[in-house]
C-alpha cells in the first residue's frame, strides 16, 4: 500500500502529521512537500503528479474550507476516481464537502489513520483467498463499507 496525500498548500501541516502517522504504522506515502523534484509548473507537474499518483494505491484528501479553492485537489481525485483508487477524505475541521467527495468515507481524527489502514488490509486479505476475480470497483466499494462501520 502506498497511500497519495492530495491537499492545498494552506493545509501542509495537516498532510505532513497524516504522513507521520503513515510513517509510524509503516505504510508508504506520497506527498509532494517531500519530493525535492518538483521544479516546473504546466504539462511538467501534471505529468508528475499523474506518475506519483498512477505510483500509489489509495489517495486520502485532506479537506479544509480552503480546499475548494485548490485547482490541483479535483485533478487528483479524478485522476484517483478513474482507477477506482480507494479514497478517503481527511477533515481538518467541519467543513461542507462538496458533491465529488460527498461519497467517500471521513477521517476525523489522526487515530483514523491506522482505521483506513487496518481495514484496507483486512478487505486485501479478504479478497485476495476468497473473491480472486471480483473487479476492482467491487473490492473498493466493500473496503468503503467496512471502513464507515468502523468510523
Amino acid at each position: 500500500m502506498r497511500i497519495f496525500i492530495s491537499h492545498k498548500l494552506e493545509d501542509v501541516a495537516t498532510a505532513n502529521l497524516i504522513a507521520k502517522e503513515l510513517q509510524e504504522i509503516k505504510v508508504e506515502c506520497y506527498l509532494d512537500l517531500l519530493d525535492n523534484s518538483i521544479t516546473e509548473n504546466g504539462k511538467a507537474l501534471t505529468d508528475h503528479i499523474r506518475a506519483n499518483l498512477n505510483d500509489c494505491t489509495d489517495i486520502i484528501v485532506v479537506m479544509s474550507n480552503i480546499t475548494r479553492f485548490s485547482q490541483w485537489v479535483p485533478f487528483e481525485v479524478g485522476m484517483a476516481a478513474q482507477k477506482d483508487m480507494p479514497t478517503a477524505t481527511f477533515l481538518k475541521e467541519d467543513v461542507s464537502l462538496p458533491d465529488f467527495l460527498q461519497y467517500w468515507p471521513r477521517l476525523k481524527r489522526y487515530t483514523d489513520i491506522k482505521k483506513y489502514v487496518l481495514a484496507r488490509n483486512d478487505v486485501d486479505r479478504e479478497y485476495r483467498f476468497i473473491y480472486e476475480s471480483v473487479s476492482q470497483q467491487r473490492k473498493t466499494e466493500h473496503f468503503y463499507d467496512v471502513l464507515k462501520q468502523r468510523l
